[in-house]
């Protein structure tokens, strides 16, 4: 009798291998291939423009598959569950693609025991791609490198990036996101996160949430148009580096980060500084204690808007140094009085814009050619001054022209000895000489 149980189970066992094996996969699909190193080759032409990749029926992607490659298509979908079983697989690449989705765990891959950090994991590169949406949870697992390069992100859903181990690298290098919701980079570790080029409307309060980055935090040449408070929440990078940016306006405590070594702030362009706009960068106590405080660099940015409370930093885990900070705004006495205390508590190098020669200049510059007690009232000085020439002028042209009029006036004498001519009578007779007339 057990016999006969135990046989029904191994013909029905054989019966779904057979129709596992008889079903089409993804390698049948008109635009797909499947080379000889097992992986999956998608390149669309004019006829075949959708490829949808799913994790079991039919056209599949099958199990043995190391590698999905798609190309110039028009839409590619990632279906939930995608890659879970793909024990295989080690990189996705897609390129040139119109329209991608990746649904709720598409890419969550975690075939092997999460203790050892030596598995392999994949390699996710998108490149030149439109992306529609990138759903919650999507990527998930053991993932070594994320690059997503020159394209566009329309959602970016919470928890997209989320749960990750064994991550060595994110690259998000000029691509435009239209629309980030809250805490899309969710509680993971990455050896180095790089954001850089490319346009962000928003980024959100935490953008990246209890993110660990081991080593080199860097966003470099970005629009930004509003960064709110508390968007990066990191730990641990040895590095931070924000340079070259475009933000329209950083609120304030908008990088909340605890790094291990020193911060450079630099060549950033900044219309709106809100207050404590610095406040969030601090220190790991552990490193403070055995290597002191760690440098704040603010190197030549230019900012329009801002007060020095937007200059607010940790004081006791970091040094301030400014070596550039332009002040966008026309300079005045008055705004060098309100910059007068932070120069003399921080020195550093912080200029206005001098409208008189067209270029910056340092504020204690300004105050030595401007700001003393006479320099402020200058050009009244010399209005008056040239007021009162004009009028020493006037009166001395005016005295010149009448003694001329008056020397043309007098005739002159000639008068003969008196000793020759005693009794001689002179008669002066002025005539006016007028035309002669003839009557013919």
């Amino acid at each position: 009798m057990r016999v006969s149980k135990w046989w029904w189970v191994v013909v029905a066992l054989h019966a779904c291998s057979l129709a596992l094996a008889l079903t089409p996969t993804i390698c049948e699909e008109d635009a797909c291939r499947c080379d000889p190193f097992t992986r999956v080759i998608c390149t669309c032409t004019g006829d075949y423009t959708e490829v949808t990749l799913r994790p079991d029926g039919a056209y599949r992607v099958p199990s043995t598959t190391s590698g999905i490659i798609i190309s110039n298509c028009s839409r590619v979908t990632f279906l939930p569950d995608t890659v879970r079983s793909l024990i295989q697989l080690r990189t996705i690449e897609l390129s040139n693609v119109n329209h991608v989705v990746i649904n709720e765990r598409a890419l969550a891959w975690s075939p092997f025991s999460n203790r050892n950090e030596m598995n392999p994991g994949l390699r996710i590169s998108i490149d030149n791609c439109t992306i529609d949406e990138i759903a919650s949870h999507a990527i998930q697992g053991r993932v070594n490198d994320v690059s997503i390069t020159n394209s566009r992100v329309k959602v970016l859903k919470p928890f997209a990036f989320s749960s990750l181990l064994g991550l060595n690298n994110i690259d998000l290098s000029d691509n435009v996101f239209e629309n980030i919701e809250i805490q899309a980079f969710k509680k993971f570790a990455v050896e180095n996160f790089m954001l850089r080029g490319g346009e962000i409307s928003t980024l959100p309060s935490r953008f990246l949430s209890d993110v660990e980055v081991t080593n080199l935090f860097r966003m470099e040449g970005v629009t930004v148009k509003y960064l709110y408070s508390l968007t990066f929440l990191v730990n641990a990078p040895k590095r931070v580096l924000i340079e070259s940016n475009n933000i329209e306006t950083l609120e304030g405590d908008g990088f909340h980060i605890v790094t291990r070594g020193p911060i450079t702030f630099r060549n950033n362009t900044v219309t709106n500084l809100r207050k404590g706009a610095f406040f969030g960068f601090t220190v790991d106590s552990g490193v403070a204690s055995v290597m002191g405080p760690q440098e704040l660099l603010i190197d030549n940015n230019t900012v329009t808007n801002l007060l020095p409370s937007s200059l607010m930093y940790n004081r006791t885990r970091l040094t301030l140094r400014v070596d550039g900070l332009n002040l966008n705004t026309s300079c005045s006495c008055d705004l060098a009085a309100i910059w007068r205390d932070v120069l003399k508590d921080q020195g550093g190098t912080i200029t206005c814009w001098y409208e008189l020669e067209g270029y910056y200049v340092s504020l204690p510059t300004y105050v030595d050619i401007r700001c003393g007690p006479f320099k402020q009232n200058f050009w009244i000085f010399v209005v008056i001054g040239v007021i009162i020439l004009l009028i020493i002028a006037a009166i001395a042209i005016f005295f010149i022209v009448r003694r001329e009029n008056e020397k043309k006036k007098k005739v002159q004498i000639v008068m003969p000895d008196g000793k020759t001519y005693r009794e001689t009578e002179f008669h002066i007779v002025v005539e006016r000489a007028e035309l002669l007339t003839t009557d013919l």
